[in-house]
């Protein structure tokens, strides 16, 4: 009960301090307006995002959690809706929640239809908010997008039977959502890239224009401008909103306040920063401030702090589509690269992400298994990570790990060498192992090191059910006795090889048969040679004979 008390005179005590710095601002404004000081345009960006973690999505009991009256999600909706800022909203959000279907915590459909209603400008964040430049600095040649939530979507959870068509039914309520639905949201902005402050470098520009953003939202001191220019600006062609650290660091300060002394010197700090960041400007002055990805605190502020910004006359609130539409001017990018380390991890599952979609070929079902590695490494590009930066390498070393196994889940059963007795009709039995949930096929190529052992068919296609191993008989004939080695190796339909090529001996012996046949052979050879000799002889012998005795 003392608590309660104590939280309601803290809000009183707020709301007071609010009226009383408008009224306080109003005094300032007329005397501002008598020494004709202009008024600044301030646009602010917020991101709506969750904690960092490793799961692509966000389950039923966590979403209860954060939509809940004191969750993470309410209160960030609560202290910006229908406040003059735009929103960036982490799509892994959105999914989360409508694929529960029916199942989904009545708190967070409730949060997700209030979210839809907010008059709001509204832009989509990266799935899972991921870290825009640590993928164009660790190895990607575009910012990474899902790819389908098919093999997400539990027709259960929609009133469908298992195995049901996911297309609808004319007039049929209960259908599995499109892919496409899963995150679809009426977004007033499009095309808005955000990487976190100072992380960006020049080669990153490009990579995000090419991937479909027109706008890059920069901090300012990753940018090199004129001193009077607007926070519109060019780089090389990319167009860049520059927003400036000073008033957006002044905001995060007062944003994260607790006590009401702590929170007029935070605002009357940030009053000072954007009348600084306008001044330098001809004309009307806009300035771009934006919050960071740090989740709120109890104490949070912001909503008052808007309120604050409102009821002063020196700041006048504007859409972020207001600030991006000033005229830009010439930039150029003061290079800020991401960590090397973290830049390195990133590089090693960006590769094993690369070369699981490779093997991926092999499946019936490839997009069963990129679409949800893809999620998955998205969700370890959060930006939200950079808070919790302490458990992230263990994270990102254990899913290139998994992708190590991954790729090995369809591998050949290495055997012990082969004895191939006789002469022909004889085969090579190959096994191979899978251990994914889907089937496989794969083609087997067997390769001979010496012309002792022919092989009669050396590809052969072989089908293999889910979680389970297949055999394929390789015909082959050995010409003579010997030992040979035999190479075997795995590939997919597209030509892609899968797991590592295995090489065994075959230690031929092409039967009693053959020697004991040579033999014998010789032996007659040898009687009939001897047989037609003592014949000429003879009849040579008898013909002498004869002419003696004429």
């Amino acid at each position: 009960m003392n608590r309660l008390v104590l939280m309601l005179a803290e809000r009183i005590s707020g709301a007071a301090l609010v009226l009383g710095l408008g009224l306080a601002s109003l005094g300032v404004g007329s005397a501002a307006a008598a020494d004709d000081v202009p008024v600044v345009n301030l646009a602010i960006a917020v991101p709506i995002i969750v904690p960092s973690s490793d799961e692509p999505f966000i389950d039923a009991d966590t979403l209860a959690q954060y939509t809940s009256a004191q969750g993470i999600l309410t209160r960030e909706l609560d202290a910006v809706a229908d406040r003059p800022v735009a929103l960036g909203i982490d799509p892994r959000i959105i999914a989360s929640i409508r694929l529960l279907g029916s199942t989904a915590p009545a708190s967070a459909l409730a949060w997700l239809d209030r979210l839809e209603s907010v008059s709001n400008e509204t832009f989509a964040l990266g799935y899972a908010d991921a870290d825009v430049t640590l993928q164009t600095q660790g190895g990607a040649q575009a910012v990474l997008q899902p790819e389908t939530f098919d093999f997400a979507i539990n027709p259960e959870f929609f009133g469908v039977e298992a195995g049901s068509t996911a297309t609808p039914a004319p007039n049929d309520a209960a259908a599995l959502p499109t892919s496409a639905e899963i995150t679809a949201w009426p977004y007033t902005l499009t095309g808005i890239a955000w990487p976190r402050d100072d992380t960006v470098v020049a080669a990153d520009l490009p990579l995000i224009a090419a991937s479909g953003y027109t706008t890059s939202i920069v901090s300012s001191g990753n940018v090199a401008r004129e001193s009077a220019s607007g926070p519109s600006v060019t780089v090389d062609g990319s167009a860049v909103l520059v927003s400036d650290a000073a008033v957006s660091g002044a905001l995060r300060t007062a944003a994260a306040t607790v006590s009401p002394a702590e929170w007029s010197t935070a605002l009357g700090q940030l009053s000072s920063a954007v009348a600084s960041g306008g001044r330098v400007q001809p004309g009307t002055a806009t300035v771009v401030a934006t919050l960071d990805r740090a989740i709120p605190a109890v104490g949070d502020r912001l909503a008052e702090t808007l309120d604050a910004l409102a009821l002063d006359p020196a700041v006048q609130l504007v859409p972020l589509s207001q600030a991006i539409g000033v005229a830009p001017t010439a930039a150029t990018i003061v290079d800020e690269p991401q960590d090397a380390d973290r830049l390195s991890r990133v590089g090693q599952m960006m590769q094993g992400e690369n070369a699981e979609r490779a093997f991926a070929s092999v499946a019936s079902d490839p997009a069963a298994i990129t679409s949800e590695r893809r999620l998955e490494l998205l969700t370890l590009l959060s930006s939200e990570w950079s808070g919790a930066i302490v458990g992230w390498p263990d994270a990102a070393d254990a899913f290139t790990t998994a992708s190590v196994e991954l790729r090995n889940s369809v591998h050949l059963v290495t055997s012990s060498n082969f004895l191939l007795v006789a002469d022909n009709d004889q085969y090579l039995p190959i096994t191979v192992n899978n251990a994914l949930d889907q089937t496989v096929t794969v083609y087997v190529s067997v390769r001979s090191q010496s012309s002792l052992l022919v092989i009669d068919e050396p590809r052969k296609v072989l089908e293999i059910e889910a979680g389970a191993q297949g055999k394929v008989n390789v015909p082959v004939h050995s010409l003579s006795n010997g030992v040979v080695e035999v190479d075997v190796a795995l590939a997919s339909a597209t030509g892609v090889a899968i797991g590592a090529p295995v090489s065994s001996e075959v230690n031929v012996q092409a039967g009693w048969e053959t020697p004991i046949v040579i033999v014998i052979a010789a032996l007659v050879v040898v009687v009939f040679g001897v047989g037609i000799v003592r014949t000429i002889l003879r009849r040579r012998k008898a013909a002498r004979s004869e002419g003696t005795d004429d």
